[in-house]
């Protein structure tokens, strides 16, 4: 199955929901949505809960959009977060083996990460364990 990305929007935030398989082929629509929302001012939640494989391009342009959305240093009123559910063991496998948690928040479900992005005024929200 191709990769999907769907676009929902909360207030201040966009929400990027892959679906299926996601690489090379579809990392360049994912950084350019990326791009987009960041140049719109949104902070941004990628939901990969339905993901059904996942490559480092991918993992690649997460890591991109937290640069551009923090402006390496925390400058700007955005962020970034990662939705990784319990069920999706491949993705979290990788999130995992690469570390991701020590540069983008990760989160169980999209409505704590959209949370902790609204209340953190859009700056890298703290990971959390449980919904809120």
């Amino acid at each position: 199955m191709d990769g999907t990305l769907e676009i929902e929007t909360a207030p201040g935030v966009m929400l990027l929901v892959l679906r299926g398989e996601h690489d090379l082929s579809t990392q360049p629509r994912l950084r350019a949505t990326i791009d987009e929302a960041i140049a719109a001012g949104m902070s941004i939640v990628i939901d990969l809960s339905e993901i059904e494989f996942i490559d480092s391009t991918v993992l690649a342009a997460i890591l991109h959009g937290q640069r551009r959305a923090t402006d390496g240093d925390g400058d700007r009123e955005q962020g970034l977060a990662v939705v990784a559910s319990p069920g999706a063991r491949f993705v979290a496998r990788m999130l995992s083996l690469v570390h991701i948690e020590d540069h983008v928040a990760v989160h169980l479900s999209r409505d704590s990460a959209v949370v902790s992005l609204q209340r953190a005024g859009g700056r890298m929200g703290q990971a959390v364990g449980a919904e809120t």
